[in-house]
């Protein structure tokens, strides 16, 4: 029987704090400034005792603005002064400008293949920025040139005049030279004796 008393009386005690803290949590919190360091009773307002409330002149934006509620307002900096007054200067005229320089002359496309058959002759050619490569035959214009003809090692192209070759397979001239071997050096053997017969 006392277990269950005691059950009871823990469970109507947790349910009396519940009561208390939503009580409180309703309850509205007086945050407004305090004018003056003085009390309702006219004497000096005290805080734990023995501390005094220094004059609230000292505080004003803090009471005004207090920290911790939801209704804090932002600080309103004061308006700035008059806007600059602009200054007019005279237009000075400008030297004429330079003439375009003169487009610089188109780059020939790749040549990434040449097919020879049955007397057809076709080169795989790619355009400068480009991916893809298609296969022209003779006559046939890429990106502005003409191919005029084709070897088994070359492409010959012209445009406006100007003729380019493009090579199959890069010039060798400008190819690195081959690595040299390193020589060992020889074993420290002694010479054959010159005057014993040889066989």
């Amino acid at each position: 029987m006392t277990r269950k008393f005691a059950g009871l009386a823990i469970a109507g005690l947790i349910a009396a704090l519940v009561l208390v803290n939503v009580a409180l949590y309703d309850t509205p919190v007086d945050i407004s400034p305090v004018a003056s360091g003085k009390g309702h009773d006219g004497g000096l307002a005290s805080a734990a005792g023995s501390l005094q409330f220094p004059e609230a002149g000292n505080f004003s934006e803090t009471f005004e603005r207090p920290l911790f509620t939801p209704t804090r307002r932002k600080f309103v900096a004061p308006p700035a002064g008059p806007p600059p007054v602009e200054v007019v200067a005279a237009a000075v005229e400008q030297p004429p400008a330079p003439p375009p320089p003169e487009a610089a002359p188109a780059i020939a496309p790749s040549l990434l293949g040449i097919s020879i058959h049955g007397g057809t002759a076709k080169a795989l050619l790619r355009v400068a920025g480009s991916e893809t490569a298609i296969w022209y035959g003779s006559g046939e214009t890429v990106d502005g040139w003409t191919v005029s003809a084709i070897d088994k090692d070359q492409a010959v192209l012209e445009r406006g005049g100007k003729v380019a070759r493009v090579p199959l397979y890069p010039p060798w001239k400008n190819a690195p030279p081959p690595p040299q071997k390193a020589r060992l050096p020889a074993p420290n053997v002694p010479p054959p004796a010159t005057n014993e017969p040889q066989l």
